[in-house]
């Protein structure tokens, strides 16, 4: 059993249209999902907009981005993705270069 980190998030426009994406981490050191969660709010603290949501932007750690197709960063209400769940799995690692303790290392 491995303990890789699947990361589920959605971009949502002013419509409340979604779009969904999910990577996966190789998590070898054995970070825990709360070092995880912590490192992304502490690196992207200052788009936080509501308490409950963990708000990010995946370009900036290299992860596809979910914008609409009409994207228009100087037009839209926020242009953050919102992250939808973080969960253990035993799926391999789709993000190849950058593994959990890396990322919390780097934030």
């Amino acid at each position: 059993m491995t303990n890789n980190f699947e990361v589920r998030y959605l971009y949502r426009d002013g419509g409340n249209n979604k779009r969904c994406q999910s990577v996966v981490i190789a998590n070898p050191d054995g970070i825990t999902l709360e070092q995880l969660k912590e490192s992304v709010r502490s690196r992207f603290s200052d788009l936080q907009v509501w308490p409950d949501v963990l708000h990010f932007q995946p370009e900036e750690l290299s992860w596809p981005t979910t914008y609409f197709p009409a994207h228009d960063p100087n037009r839209e209400e926020l242009n953050v993705h919102e992250i939808d769940e973080i969960t253990l799995t035993e799926a391999a690692a789709t993000v190849h270069w950058q593994t959990a303790a890396k990322l919390v290392r780097d934030m």
